[in-house]
């Protein structure tokens, strides 16, 4: 326990006036007031009959009686978890390592088209006048996406299967290199078929793309 301070050099009733508590033995010391939380009134050992005024939490003695000191409120239990879950909502610091890659500025891909007769431009090297529907193109597509698929374990595997069926099956003029469009940039093919392309890594292969111009299968090379 922290030791009273010694009783000023003035008079009980002055001591009293200035809301000392000094009473006579065995008397209640009166409180003049609610005193603030964390305070109590104390008897002195060194001088019986004198009460002081302790702080239980931080050690401090005073003869004066302590006033209300102004102190921020602390969140109750219903404000802190509101707190927290404003904490909890914001977007975590994404670690630099984890940030999405930058997009390439030129991919090269090879690609297989099947146009239909709803196509911009329903003709190609393969057929003068194209006629089948955009389901039956579809269906054509997902058979040799399935071909491709068997040979998607071994990357010159693929390729060469790629190449085969360009060749052989593809409604683009590229067709002839095997299906390669060589290097582009943004801006250079339609809308889906760019971001299709941007989107792949080197030697992945896309699913079925649809365009203006039919169906695709992509294959980044570059």
């Amino acid at each position: 326990m922290v030791e009273a301070p010694a009783v000023p050099d003035h008079s009980v009733e002055a001591v009293a006036n200035a809301a000392l508590q000094i009473t006579a033995p065995g008397a209640i010391p009166p409180i003049p007031r609610p005193l603030p939380a964390g305070w109590v009134l104390k008897e002195s050992r060194s001088q019986p009959d004198c009460y002081y005024y302790y702080h239980q939490e931080t050690g401090e003695s005073t003869w004066q009686a302590p006033q209300a000191a102004t102190t921020t409120a602390l969140p109750t239990s219903e404000e802190q978890p509101r707190k927290r879950a404003a904490s909890e909502d914001a977007a975590p610091e994404i670690p630099s390592s984890n940030k999405k890659a930058k997009l390439p500025q030129k991919v090269r891909t090879l690609h297989i088209l099947r146009k239909h007769k709803d196509s911009r431009r329903p003709s190609s090297w393969r057929m003068p006048t194209i006629t089948i529907t955009k389901e039956e193109a579809l269906e054509e597509m997902k058979g040799f996406q399935e071909i491709l698929l068997e040979s998607a374990s071994d990357a010159d595997e693929l390729r060469a299967t790629f190449e085969e069926i360009a060749k052989t099956e593809s409604d683009c003029s590229s067709a002839k290199r095997g299906g390669d469009l060589g290097f582009f940039g943004p801006k250079k093919m339609t809308p889906e078929f760019e971001k299709a392309s941007f989107a792949l890594q080197i030697g992945e292969m896309s699913n079925i793309v649809e365009t203006n111009s039919g169906f695709h299968i992509i294959l980044r090379i570059g």
